[in-house]
């Protein structure tokens, strides 16, 4: 049992990580309508450019990570900016963006093998070290990893709710024709959008490096959490896909107990086909049209 509660334990921090990348996810999808097949690159890039500065350039982890989250910010928003933003001016389809975001990935990961190589990179913190409680085991960085994604998703929701372009954001998820009928601009608060779920994967990415370490792949498989998460959880809701989220890094770590850790994989999209069959519009969605 022992063992089992230091999975779940561990289940909770991969979760929260999780969650981060999936809240951003929804956050963009909600407002803009972009499956951003591409916020796996964002995360990757984070991670990548943490690595330089703390590892090859000896930065101060402060400016490391500040270093990380414009990275993410940047090619979030570029993408937006650059990509997204002049297709849907053409009336491109959803496939056509879709096939846009996946290639947006691809490359993206190509760029970083040609500049890195292919190889597994770690980068040493004395957060990954931990500490005893009883015969439970903590590292400081999954106990880092709890407490910025609580304090990332309430900061969001604070956002949201008490701030003018919190809730011109929140109106977009609702109906993003409101804005333009306004005249507020919905391509301005796309971009802020981007912004924010950019921002959101950042200390993902610098946490995730520093528990697990980091290399090209990285990226396609953050980028399929996110979406098991937010779908999980409810694609249209922030706090359904923190909470989705969360529960594929319990399950992940949980359902590994008897079995080999190559069955994680297996698990979160087990959980996922068994909320598509069963309960599609997730834990906290609105309930899903069937005509």
């Amino acid at each position: 049992m022992i063992v089992l509660f230091q999975m779940f334990v561990e289940g909770v921090a991969a979760g929260s990580l999780y969650a981060l990348a999936a809240v951003g996810f929804a956050l963009i999808y909600a407002t803009t309508r972009t499956f951003h097949f591409a916020h796996g690159a964002t995360m990757m890039l984070a991670a990548y450019a943490f690595y330089q500065a703390v590892t090859v350039w000896q930065w101060p982890a402060v400016f490391a990570v500040a270093l990380a989250v414009a990275v993410a910010v940047a090619f979030g928003v570029g993408v937006e900016r650059l990509v997204y933003q002049p297709m849907r001016r053409t009336d491109a389809s959803f496939l056509t963006i879709f096939a846009a975001s996946f290639g947006l990935l691809i490359v993206a990961t190509n760029v970083v093998v040609l500049l890195f190589g292919n190889s597994f990179y770690s980068v040493d913190s004395t957060l990954s070290r931990g500490f005893l409680v009883g015969p439970l085991y903590l590292s400081w960085v999954n106990l880092l990893s709890v407490a910025v994604a609580l304090v990332s998703i309430t900061a969001l929701q604070w956002f949201m709710r008490r701030t003018r372009t919190g809730v011109i954001l929140r109106a977009m998820m609702d109906d993003a024709a409101l804005v333009g009928v306004f005249g507020l601009g919905d391509r301005r608060y796309g971009m802020i959008a981007f912004a924010i779920g950019s921002a959101l994967v950042a200390p993902a990415a610098i946490l995730t490096s520093l528990n697990a370490g980091l290399q090209p792949s990285m990226g396609a498989l953050l980028t399929l959490l996110a979406i098991a998460g937010a779908i999980v959880g409810g694609i249209g809701n922030l706090w359904g896909a923190a909470l989705g989220g969360l529960l594929l890094g319990i399950a992940e770590n949980v359902g590994v107990w008897q079995l080999s850790s190559t069955w994680k994989p297996a698990i979160t999209f087990g959980v996922l086909l068994i909320f598509l069959m069963f309960k599609p519009d997730g834990l906290l969605g609105a309930a899903t049209r069937r005509s």
